[in-house]
């Protein structure tokens, strides 16, 4: 099918908000590029009229802080400077008319009650480094689900793509339209899908992940304070409204199957170094379920001590319940029919058996909380 930019202000108004898709490609160490925490604003410097005439000292050109411009392609209002300017566009106003009420829902009715359930079933287990396997940008979720973590470790077969710059925000039309078109499925169902993203992150002038976390960053409400990244993974600095000390989400664009975790792996090593304390899964094309992503769900198994996922995650018979404690949540549905074959009769039947908290969302794949699933496994102590 052919795929085609659509002027914003043709579009229909569609669900817009921010973010992705699942899985993972081979991670490639590379240099880092150090970025400023202001992007400058490239202007041409006006020409001289006359060879004698004095020089006038150059006048620095306009910088704009990239915290700016995730607010701009997230549709929230920057106050001063260039962009102020653009949003003025009918462009902008459009995409921000539209944006801002589908959000507003968007919070009110799939992240409030995440933030409800999880002060009683999460909060108490202070959660400080969360690794997200085959999240693709998704890092909303992440941080709605823990709200208290000081790094988040992300993972997914996207690209890292840019850093939002003024400078590759046209033409804003086409931008906008790809960002609105990259986050309708997370909006509406709350995960992203992967051949979509495949298509959109590389066809936006802004292209990969990091736009799409940035923006999730600011519709929180916390603040962009630094950005570093080179091809094979990024490392975004923020604060939250609250304050206090600097946060980091990391991205890496990296191949979670055996090929891509052995033991030479810069990612593998990556997460060893890190020593995340809780996982989180969800939506994750049950790939640990087979042979191929041994190493990645051994890492969860014996590296961390709080496993938090929907049924698409590490099987219920890889835990040894010797060593897990295991808390189950709403209600296990079959999966959906393209994931047919990973139906579980043991997590069924430990279902049947148990008494289940509610789940007042939807989770993953099952979106509709009357059939989503969530297990939550601490290691005995």
């Amino acid at each position: 099918m052919e795929t085609r930019i659509i002027p914003l202000a043709s579009r229909p108004r569609v669900v817009s908000g921010i973010f992705f898709v699942l899985l993972v490609c081979c991670t490639a160490q590379g240099q880092q590029t150090q970025y400023p925490r202001a992007i400058p604003l490239q202007t041409p410097l006006p020409a001289t009229t006359a060879a004698a005439a004095p020089v006038a000292a150059a006048v620095p050109a306009p910088r704009v802080e990239v915290n700016d411009v995730a607010c701009f392609i997230a549709g929230l209002p920057v106050t001063s400077g260039p962009l102020a300017a653009l949003e003025q566009t009918p462009e902008w106003t459009s995409y921000a008319a539209s944006l801002n009420p589908r959000w507003a829902q968007f919070d009110t009715q799939r992240l409030q009650p995440i933030r409800l359930w999880t002060a009683d079933a999460i909060a108490p287990l202070n959660t400080q480094r969360l690794f997200y396997p085959f999240s693709g940008p998704d890092f909303i979720y992440a941080a709605t689900m823990f709200p208290n973590a000081n790094t988040y470790i992300l993972c997914g077969l996207e690209p890292v793509g840019t850093v939002p710059d003024i400078n590759n925000l046209q033409p804003i039309d086409a931008t906008l339209g790809w960002l609105q078109a990259s986050v309708k499925t997370l909006i509406e169902a709350g995960y992203f899908v992967t051949k979509d993203m495949k298509v959109e992150l590389n066809a936006s002038p802004l292209k990969g992940t990091l736009p799409l976390i940035c923006v999730m960053l600011v519709r929180l409400g916390d603040h962009i304070t630094s950005i570093k990244s080179d091809s094979s993974h990024a490392e975004i600095h923020f604060v939250t409204p609250a304050g206090g000390p600097e946060r980091t989400v990391f991205y890496f664009s990296a191949d979670l199957s055996n090929g891509g975790m052995g033991k030479r792996s810069a990612f593998l090593n990556f997460l060893r170094q890190a020593r995340p304390d809780t996982a989180y899964v969800k939506s994750a094309s049950y790939l640990m379920h087979g042979d191929e992503f041994s190493a990645v769900r051994n890492f969860l198994l014996t590296e961390c001590s709080t496993i938090v996922q929907d049924d698409s995650g590490v099987p219920l018979r890889d835990f040894d319940m010797q060593r897990w404690q295991v808390k189950l949540y709403g209600t296990y549905a079959a999966p959906l029919d393209i994931f047919a074959k990973y139906y579980q009769k043991d997590l069924a039947d430990l279902y049947s058996k148990t008494t289940t908290a509610p789940l007042p969302f939807g989770a993953g794949y099952h979106f509709d909380p009357k059939t989503a699933n969530l297990m939550v496994a601490t290691a005995r102590r």
